[in-house]
């Protein structure tokens, strides 16, 4: 089972200030970081960013991740999502992320991916404390829906009374996101 991640990072950062895709995280940049967890757990992983954005297309490819522009991302994040899962539709299943979540471990990937790979045909998410988190798995039976969202809600919509399988899970990474400067700090 050839299971992909895409991490979408195609979003203006307009409550951050500046591009916090560019923001250091542990003494590189947010996105750089981020990427660095998928690949540590999925060999083939997705980067969705907005057109002509040199930098991210070199961060992208340092990281060893494929390149896909959204021509719409500033139609919301739905349109960021449905160029991503257009461009690897050759997944068995897709760990969909968010840039902006640095924190996430790379244990709490290998469960996710470990239950995608027992529940192929289940939407899987985790969770911290009760809380429902991202990233989120889903299978090839989603990717037309997906492709279809509109707005800045992503895949939200779609989740709410979906049968999702929820894995437990102890980091609060999956909750976590980064819209301010002073956010990135671990705790």
């Amino acid at each position: 089972m050839a299971l992909a991640a895409l991490v979408l990072a195609a979003g203006a950062s307009r409550r951050f200030g500046s591009d916090k895709r560019l923001h250091p995280v542990q003494r590189r940049p947010m996105l750089a970081h981020t990427l660095s967890i998928y690949r540590a757990v999925l060999a083939d992983v997705g980067v969705v960013i907005r057109p002509n954005e040199p930098a991210m297309v070199a961060l992208a490819e340092a990281a060893g991740c494929r390149v896909i522009e959204a021509a719409d991302a500033p139609l919301g994040l739905s349109r960021s999502l449905a160029a991503g899962v257009a461009a690897m539709r050759h997944a068995d299943g897709l760990l969909v992320g968010l840039a902006d979540m640095p924190f996430v471990r790379a244990d709490t990937l290998r469960a996710l991916v470990a239950t995608m790979r027992r529940l192929p045909r289940r939407i899987v998410r985790p969770a911290h404390a009760g809380a429902p988190g991202n990233p989120v798995g889903f299978p090839p039976s989603q990717y037309d829906a997906l492709t279809r969202l509109r707005g800045d809600a992503g895949a939200r919509e779609m989740l709410v009374g979906a049968d999702v399988i929820t894995v437990p899970v102890d980091d609060a990474g999956v909750l976590r996101d980064v819209d301010r400067p002073s956010a990135e700090r671990e705790e």
